[in-house]
C-alpha cells in the first residue's frame, strides 16, 4: 500500500513540472477549459461520471470531477438463459457494491509541438475521497452469519495516460488506461482495497 501512495506522488511531482523546455514555450489554442461526461470499463465492474478543467498553464489542466461505480463479486457472473425468453440470469452475486468519488487532477499533454492539434497524448493523476456502500444480496451468509449493510470512507487516487482525440472544432473523445488506488480501511463487499486497473472514455466540449 505504501509503495502505491510514493508512485503516486512521484506522478504527481512529473506532473507539476515541464518536461521540456520546447513544451514550456509552446501555447496551444487548445488550452481551453472543457466538461465532459465519463464512461469507466474496470476489471470488477463500470462506472460513470463528470468533470470540468481550467488551464492552469501551458498544455496543463487543474480537473475536478465526480464519478459514481457499480462493482461485481469476483466469481459473479450473468448468462442469458434461451428457455426464459434471453433473460439475463446472475449467479455467484452475494453483495451490491457501489462507489463513489471527488477527484482533483492535474492532466499534462506532452509532444504538443510536434504532433497535430487534433491528436493529444497526456499523463493525468489525480486524488480525492471515495465514499463506498454494499448492500448484501442475503440476509445471511453461507456459513450462517447475519450480514450488514456496509458503509466506509477512503482517501485515493489514480494514475492514467491517454490521448485527446478531436471530433469536431469543440468536441474531442478521449481515452485512457488508469490504475485506480481505492485502500479502505473496513471491509466493502468481499474486501477492503478496491485498487484496480481501468479503461476510461470521455467525451468532452471545450469553450
Amino acid at each position: 500500500m505504501k509503495t502505491n501512495y510514493i508512485f503516486f506522488i512521484l506522478i504527481l511531482t512529473l506532473l507539476s513540472f515541464n518536461m521540456s523546455a520546447q513544451s514550456l514555450d509552446y501555447e496551444s489554442e487548445y488550452d481551453m477549459r472543457y466538461a465532459g461526461f465519463s464512461f469507466t470499463m474496470a476489471e470488477t465492474g463500470s462506472g460513470i461520471g463528470g468533470l470540468m478543467a481550467w488551464p492552469i498553464f501551458a498544455n496543463t489542466h487543474l480537473g475536478i470531477g465526480l464519478g459514481a461505480y457499480f462493482l461485481r463479486d469476483s466469481d459473479e457472473y450473468t448468462y442469458y438463459d434461451p428457455r426464459f425468453y434471453a433473460y439475463p440470469q446472475t449467479v455467484n452475486k452475494e453483495n451490491n457494491v457501489y462507489l463513489f468519488d471527488f477527484m482533483v487532477s492535474l492532466k499534462r499533454r506532452f509532444f504538443a509541438s510536434d504532433l497535430d492539434e487534433s491528436l493529444r497524448p497526456f499523463l493525468s493523476a489525480g486524488v480525492g475521497p471515495y465514499y463506498g456502500m454494499n448492500f448484501p444480496e442475503y440476509s445471511q451468509d453461507l456459513q450462517g452469519n447475519k450480514t450488514f449493510d456496509q458503509y466506509a470512507w477512503a482517501l485515493g487516487g489514480f494514475l492514467g495516460a491517454g490521448v485527446d482525440v478531436d471530433a469536431s472544432t469543440n468536441y474531442f473523445i478521449s481515452i485512457r488506461a488508469q490504475y485506480r488506488i481505492i485502500p479502505f480501511l473496513e471491509y466493502i463487499g468481499e474486501r477492503k482495497n478496491h485498487s484496480m486497473f481501468e479503461l476510461r472514455f470521455e467525451i468532452g466540449n471545450r469553450y
